[in-house]
């Protein structure tokens, strides 16, 4: 199996493992469907997602100029059942992205953030 395959593969299996879904950059991939747990996203220049999951579901999308990303959404918390949805992750540099929390059915918090690089690993999970 070349490397590239066995990289993908144990990326998947540690996502079964683990009860989350990983999603990767590109227009390629879909966006995905709400699951439970956690979802992961590494985003590049250009990228527009929505993730969701049992109560919970944000948005975003990234742009890059003058050597920095910057990431514009939202989370929102959907599910009264006294847990907050939460977008977090970090830069490419490790640097933390920090966490946007909305908790309350129905509340949404807004987030605009910029960073030096041109990726970022986004996280959306209730908790």
């Amino acid at each position: 199996m070349r490397i590239t395959k066995k990289a993908v593969a144990a990326a998947v299996l540690t996502g079964a493992v683990m009860g989350s879904t990983l999603v990767g950059g590109g227009a390629a991939v879909a966006t995905p469907a709400e699951s439970d747990g956690i979802i992961h996203i590494q985003g590049t220049c250009g990228d527009t997602k929505n993730p969701s999951v049992r109560g919970g579901a944000a948005g975003w999308t990234l742009t890059c100029g003058g050597g920095k990303i910057r990431a514009q959404g939202w989370v929102k918390d959907t599910k009264a059942d006294g847990k907050a949805a939460e977008v977090y992750g970090s830069w490419d540099d490790g640097d933390s992205f920090g966490t946007v929390r909305a908790g309350g059915n129905g509340t949404t918090k807004k987030f605009d953030k910029s960073h030096s690089g041109s990726r970022v690993d986004l996280y959306l999970r209730v908790i």
